[in-house]
């Protein structure tokens, strides 16, 4: 079994090729990740043809497709959903593609740091905001504590301090680095047990998101019939800044 994972919901493009393997279950074959200014509509398919082409694979013999489908970036989540749905298009009826959250992908990257840490995945959403959920490392694998949302980073100080006030805590995403500069400056968060994900395991890596998908793939309740290409949708946790502007001009005519 191959499983195609993309990840387009921030500035780094990943891309992995996974493969079943009978004694270690989910193994990379080939694996890209791209951080630069090159956009992920013109990345994103060269990304996915040399993937294929390293591993010898067509794309005929990809199995099920893995996409985190948001939170994220609006425009690289559209750009993932959209291209993961063409792709899967041109296999078929029977295609399986498998939305997954980008926190959760994030949280997996960090599954060797040790049971009873704290992961805290934070992706910038700007305006002062992030998009966060909590993880708790049980026996490798994340525990989700709550679930995806955007937060201040205010707002998620007060709540580490309330909750996890004596808990390690890692931050992973690419508002890590901001929120890290910024906690202490709250109430509490000089207490704070906080550090920062090792940098290859700080942003989006492809492979946690075919390990995502392929726990939801082997999973006792996988129904097929829910899978389907023309099923994937992207999951925005918020309006986008131009829906945002069209109501507040809205609201300001109307006053």
């Amino acid at each position: 079994m191959y499983i195609l994972s993309v990840d387009t919901t921030a500035k780094t493009a990943a891309v992995c090729l996974a493969k079943e393997d009978e004694l270690q279950g989910l193994v990379p074959v080939s694996r890209l990740v791209l951080n630069s200014t090159v956009t992920h509509s013109e990345s994103l398919l060269p990304m996915i043809a040399q993937a294929l082409s390293l591993a010898n694979v067509s794309l005929s013999q990809v199995d099920a497709f893995a996409i985190t489908s948001g939170p994220g970036s609006f425009t690289g989540v559209r750009i993932g959903v959209s291209t993961v749905k063409g792709l899967a298009f041109s296999q078929g009826e029977n295609a399986v593609c498998i939305p997954v959250s980008t926190l959760y992908c994030l949280a997996l990257n960090l599954c060797a740091y040790g049971d009873n840490v704290l992961v805290c995945p934070v992706m910038d959403a700007r305006r002062e905001q992030f998009y966060n959920a909590l993880f708790s490392l049980k026996s490798k694998m994340p525990k989700r504590l709550c679930e995806d949302r955007v937060i201040t980073a205010k707002e998620l100080v007060a709540e580490l301090c309330e909750k996890y006030p004596k808990r390690k805590i890692v931050l992973c995403g690419d508002g890590a680095a901001l929120l890290y500069s910024l906690y202490k400056k709250y109430p509490g968060g000089e207490d704070l047990n906080v550090s920062l994900a090792l940098p290859g395991d700080l942003l989006q890596d492809a492979f946690s998101v075919a390990r995502a998908g392929y726990e939801i793939l082997k999973s006792e309740s996988f129904d097929r019939a829910q899978y389907g290409g023309s099923l994937l949708s992207p999951t925005y946790l918020r309006l986008s800044q131009a829906e945002r502007e069209r109501n507040e001009r809205l609201l300001s005519e109307n006053k």
